[in-house]
Parts: C-alpha cells; sequence; structure tokens
C-alpha cells in the first residue's frame, strides 16, 4: 500500500518526502526510507508516506490522481489529502473487480472515494518497486498509475500536527491489514468466465440487487429463468445491468417444470455453466436441473430432505419424539396408539414451508387439532409434530467446500413472541432481531458449528452456502434483563461460560442457500463474507474463488467479539404496527420512514449501517402474511464499543421508527 500524503498550504511542512518500515513510522522530516513489504499472503503490499504543499507548481502526482476522479478540485484546498493505493507484490487473476468496496465497507476512517483500477478475470501484473519510486512526485504518479486501486480518504484539518497524523496513518494501516491481509484477491490462474442462470429472478430490485451485482463484479453472466411477464424480462437499458438474458418458462410447480426448464437452457445459444436458485420451493428442480445437465450441485435427496421438515428432524430425532399427520383425522389415530406421546409444549408446523409461516407453539393438548388444521392447510402440505427445544435460537451459516468449513458464523435471535411461556396459538415464531456476532460460550458455538455442520452432511450436502436454524438445550446462557432495559443472553447462575458439556444443538430446519438478503446484510457488513458470490461461485464450480470469497476479516477477538467480526451489529426488523395503506409520516417532505428517521436522528443515523424501507404510500399491508409477522423495513446499526451499545441502538430505532398506515376494511379482512 503506497500511502501520498497532499499538505494544504496553511501547514507549512517542508516539502519532502518520508518513508515508513512496516507499520512502524519513521518522521516525516526525515530522509526517505527503503520500501518495504507488509506480509500479506499472495497480495503483500509496499508502504510509504509523503507529503507535499499545495502552493508548489501543478505536478504530474496530482494530475494521475485527478485523471482517477481523485485529489483535491483546486489549487485553493487546505486541509491534508491522504491517499492509499493498492499495490499487490504479485502478479495475478482478479478474483471480482469491487474488492476494494466490499471489504472496506463501514471503515471507521472516512472515506471520500474508492476507485478500483481493475476488471473482474483480467490479469494484473504487480510493478516492480524500488525504494525510489516513492522519492519523488513523478514516482508516486508511476507508482498511482500501476496501483490495482486508489483511496482518497476524508479530508483532515490543515493545522494537523506530525504527530496526529502519523498516528493517523498508522491507525489506518492497521485497519487495512485487518481488511485485506487475509483476503487474496488474485488468483495465480487464470479465471474462465463463466454463465450462471438463476432459477427463479427476484421478485424486486431490494430483493435481488446483492445477487446482481455480486455477479457482475465476478465476470459471470447472469441469465433469469422465470414466468412470462417478470420485470427483468423486458429489454431495457437497466434490465441489462442486471443479467446478461431472461428465459421464459412456464413455472407452474407440477411435474414437467424440470423438464421446461433443461429445455430453454437447451435452447440457448450460449453455454450455461452452472444453475441456483434462492427460491425454496424450487431447490429440488433446480437440483434436478443440473444433474440432468451434469452440472455442479448437491444430490436431489438432499434437498429433498432438507425442504421435507419431517424428514430432517430424523437427522436428529429419537423415535416417538416427531410425527406426520396429514389432517386432524390422521392426528386422531396417532394419538390413539402407542407410536406417539405428545410431551408439551411442541410444535406443530408445515412439512414444506418458510419464513416462520403457520408454525404454532402448543403448550396443551386442546390446542393441537387446531394447529395441525393450520399447517396443513398450507401448501396442501402435512404437519409435522416435533419437540419444542427450549433455548437460545441461532443462525449458523455455513460456506463449506466438500464437506470442509470454509467459514461459519453463529448469530442470535432474541426470544420472540412464541417463546414466551404464556405464549398461545397466534403467537408467531416470526423474528424481532438479530445481533452478530453470538453472544453463546465458544465452547458451545464450537458445538453447534460441529452438530450442523455434520447434519447437513449427512442429508447429503457437500459444498455451497447453507443458513441452518437451531436451537441451543441446556445452555449455560439464557435472554435476561441485563440493565438499561436491554435483554441479551447472560450466564444462568451458578454456570460457568467455558462449561458446555451439556449443552446441545438441535435443528429446527435447513435452508440450503444463503440467509435471506435481509439476513445476508449483518453477515457482508460485519464479517466481509458475500454469501451470494459464494453461492454462485458454488453453483459454476469456482472452487479457488470460492475459497477466496468465504475469508472473513482479519480483526482479533474482543470481549466477546469473534474473530473477523469488524464491530458488533443489530439487525432490526420493523412490523407493521397495524392493518391497512401505508402514508408516510413524512409525505410533506417526500422521503421514505427509514430517511425521515435519520433526518430526524441525526446522531441515530452515524449507527445505522444499511436502512430498507419495503413500502410506498399506497400499498396495502396486513399484520400477517402467510400465518407469519408483516414487515415494512428492516434497519441494521453498528458499535465498535460493545454488543450492549449496538442493541440500544436496535431498540432506539425501533422506538423512533414512524409510518403511516390508514385503516382499510378490505386489509383488515385479510
Amino acid at each position: 500500500m503506497a500511502v501520498g500524503v497532499l499538505p494544504g498550504q496553511a501547514n507549512g511542512w517542508p516539502p519532502c518526502l518520508g518513508g515508513d518500515s512496516d507499520v512502524e513510522s519513521a518522521p516525516f522530516d526525515t530522509p526517505p526510507s527503503p520500501l518495504s513489504a507488509v506480509n500479506d499472503h499472495a497480495d503483500r503490499a509496499k508502504g510509504v508516506n509523503g507529503h507535499r504543499p499545495h502552493s508548489d507548481p501543478p505536478s504530474r502526482f496530482l494530475d494521475t490522481l485527478q485523471n482517477l476522479g481523485l485529489g483535491p478540485s483546486n489549487g485553493a484546498h487546505a486541509g491534508v489529502s491522504v491517499f492509499t493505493a493498492i499495490l499487490p507484490s504479485t502478479d495475478g487473476y482478479v478474483a471480482r473487480s469491487d474488492f476494494l468496496q466490499l471489504r472496506l465497507q463501514d471503515f471507521p476512517f472516512p472515506i471520500a472515494k474508492i476507485q478500483q483500477c481493475v476488471d473482474a478475470l483480467k490479469k494484473y501484473t504487480a510493478p516492480r518497486l524500488s525504494p525510489a519510486s516513492a522519492s519523488s512526485e513523478d514516482g508516486l504518479a508511476d507508482l498511482v498509475e500501476q496501483a490495482a486501486g486508489v483511496i482518497q480518504w476524508g479530508d483532515l484539518e490543515a493545522s494537523v500536527s506530525i504527530l496526529d497524523l502519523q498516528q493517523y496513518l498508522l491507525g489506518l494501516t492497521h485497519e487495512l491489514r485487518d481488511r485485506l491481509n487475509d483476503a487474496s484477491w488474485l488468483t495465480p490462474r487464470p479465471i474462465p468466465r463463466k454463465r450462471v442462470a438463476l432459477i427463479r429472478g427476484r421478485p424486486n430490485l431490494t430483493a435481488g440487487g446483492h445477487v446482481y451485482r455480486a455477479a457482475r463484479a465476478l465476470g459471470l453472466d447472469l441469465v433469469i429463468i422465470d414466468d412470462e411477464g417478470h420485470w427483468l424480462q423486458l429489454d431495457t437499458d437497466d434490465n441489462r445491468q442486471h443479467r446478461e438474458a431472461f428465459l421464459a418458462v412456464d413455472m407452474t410447480e407440477d411435474a414437467g417444470v424440470a423438464d421446461r426448464i433443461i429445455a430453454a437452457i437447451a435452447r440457448y445459444p450460449l453455454p450455461i455453466h452452472g444453475v441456483f436458485t434462492l427460491s425454496d420451493n424450487f431447490f429440488v428442480t433446480t437440483a434436478r436441473v443440473a444433474a440432468a445437465l451434469h452440472l455442479p450441485a448437491n444430490p436431489v435427496t438432499a434437498f429433498e430432505t432438507s425442504v421435507d421438515k419431517y424428514r430432517s428432524r430424523q437427522l436428529q430425532n429419537a423415535p416417538g419424539h416427531t410425527a406426520r399427520v396429514s389432517s386432524v383425522d390422521d392426528l386422531d389415530a396417532l394419538l390413539s396408539s402407542a407410536a406417539f406421546t405428545p410431551v408439551y409444549p411442541l410444535i406443530v408446523k408445515p412439512t414444506k414451508g418458510w419464513s416462520s409461516e403457520c408454525v404454532s407453539k402448543v403448550s396443551a393438548p386442546a390446542d393441537l387439532a387446531s394447529a395441525v388444521a393450520k399447517a396443513t392447510a398450507r401448501h396442501g402440505s402435512a404437519a409435522v409434530i416435533e419437540p419444542f427445544f427450549d433455548g437460545p435460537e441461532i443462525d449458523v451459516n455455513f460456506v463449506l467446500l466438500d464437506g470442509e468449513v470454509l467459514f461459519c458464523e453463529v448469530a442470535d435471535e432474541p426470544p420472540c413472541r412464541a417463546d414466551r411461556a404464556d405464549a398461545n396459538l397466534n403467537d408467531t415464531f416470526s423474528p424481532e432481531a438479530l445481533t452478530l456476532p453470538s453472544a453463546l460460550p465458544a465452547r458451545e458455538q464450537a458445538v453447534a458449528r460441529n452438530a450442523m455442520r455434520d447434519v447437513l452432511v449427512r442429508a447429503g450436502f457437500r459444498t455451497g452456502v447453507f443458513h441452518v436454524e437451531a436451537r441451543i438445550v441446556n445452555s449455560a446462557v439464557t435472554y435476561s434483563d441485563t440493565g438499561d432495559g436491554v435483554v441479551d443472553l447472560v450466564l444462568r447462575e451458578g454456570q460457568d461460560k467455558e462449561e458446555a458439556a451439556t449443552a446441545a444443538c438441535k435443528l429446527i430446519e435447513i435452508n440450503a442457500r444463503p440467509p435471506g438478503f435481509r439476513v445476508s446484510v449483518p453477515s457482508r457488513h460485519t464479517y466481509g463474507v458475500d454469501f451470494f458470490a459464494a453461492h454462485m461461485l458454488a453453483a459454476v464450480g469456482d472452487h479457488d474463488r470460492l475459497r477466496l470469497a468465504a475469508r472473513p476479516f482479519d480483526h482479533a477477538p474482543r470481549e466477546g467479539r469473534t474473530r473477523g467480526a469488524q464491530y458488533w451489529s443489530r439487525l432490526v426488523y420493523v412490523p407493521a404496527p397495524k392493518a391497512g395503506v401505508v402514508r408516510w409520516s413524512s409525505s410533506r417532505t417526500g422521503l421514505s420512514p427509514c430517511e425521515e428517521l435519520k433526518r430526524r436522528r441525526p446522531d441515530l443515523r452515524d449507527r445505522i449501517v444499511v436502512a430498507v424501507d419495503y413500502c410506498v404510500p399506497g400499498d396495502k399491508v396486513a399484520l400477517y402474511t402467510d400465518g407469519a409477522r408483516t414487515y415494512v423495513a428492516h434497519l441494521l446499526v453498528c458499535s465498535r464499543v460493545s454488543r450492549k451499545e449496538a442493541i440500544q441502538i436496535g431498540e432506539e430505532v425501533l422506538r423512533e421508527f414512524r409510518i403511516d398506515i390508514e385503516d382499510d376494511e378490505k386489509v383488515m379482512g385479510m
């Protein structure tokens, strides 16, 4: 990394250049020192610092920066501009064109602009550097011209002292290493261009934008396969930015849907190297298409197990603990036999379903028939009756390669309405928030990782991205009020945080895909891992880049914060406060609820990482959709101070969110 420093005229520093040795900076008024390598595995970088007053005549260095759209816009600039040029010391092929944007997101130092200077799949030739490379402005210009990327940091005050500037550069260098050192983005072998088909395009740009952008950054040509009339079908300039082509297919979920998709792919004039889906009800179909076309994929039987909640429960089941019924009559017959003895509370849910829809917690025998009737009415599927596992609920997200865990994270879901001791059939398991990294004891996180990896492999999965929902029973921690209104995991009385001998991880369900577009956001920002990119790379069999995509940041663990996490984060779901027609409370300003919140509360705005509204004025919303809570927005907040602060900020955001919904009789009756 080459760092150039341009102080303003008022500073009065001498026009000389100084160098640093690794992260130990020399004074800036000393003679230049030799460049020294920073250990960055395959992509080692070089470091050097320098500065010049703006009062000097225009230079080639400034011209080079300005040609990239960087640098001060005029000579009257009075602040100190700092630039970092990314100069890998080895040749290689670019794995992802927006690598810097991905790895520098939420950087703790303000960034003015990032200029990525390479394209995906193209070869990058490392410059042959010498100590003289950064000892003049012409030399710095040469470095910038050969850089794989250049970062312009937010300007410092012109009055900043040399000591403060040196400390700033040291902190910046350490942070860059945590983000870039363990994530090589150049591969030694050429990367062939491949084409991947998404079966069932996303319903809108909000849900699909991350997928389309990741494909473009990876140099993957994306083909969408969906019903006639999908919004990506029209051959417009905007749609061409998101996909190469659209193949219209009758996607009716019948016995012939896989054959229709196979025929459409066969008619396409260009080769397709992989297929994937993000739609739960098309997992098995997509696996059958891949098998028929001899494309990379996990076995069809693995997906058949994962989408059937009765079959997937058998992966961990004890005899007599789980049952499947197709009707209330089946339930009556089951209860009259000795094969199944229900132990309350228990869970009733459709064998086929998602998003916690029509899932009921049954605490008394009188409610069991109603729960079965609700579950069997959804998708026309049977109902599974299984134990309710009491303990902290978690998401365990994996990137696997041939059974090897490339990346695993554990995230905490705080208790929802159905977790309450007095929950009834109308209370749902719809999530209310998600907190990263997990506050489970390290040993319990290891239990979850090992148990859920084994479940995936037993189901038949070997490679790909998997979102597993589970609970920890006999955990050493439980949710409790920790003070200041914060409910979080705390040690049970008399428990040792490191004692997890009796803790076990119990599967709730397997989702053979990345977490949903909402739940993927915290992982990408907290750890720097893009699950959608990894999912597509697995689909085309690009294992070299799959390994690169699964590498998290290298931030050291601190006060319970998992290695690799750059901060604590809290994903907040905003449920519809009532049923009716959406009327934004900020209609007079024209701002959406999320934007209005950030304007009204600038103190919260600086802690909000991502904010996404789901509704526009005139939309009709219900309290529940398919038996699960209806959400109107999600927001991700962060804290570099503590997990408790992240939770507090999330709760404050939820309290301050405002959306007007007018009563509507038609919606109220939904």
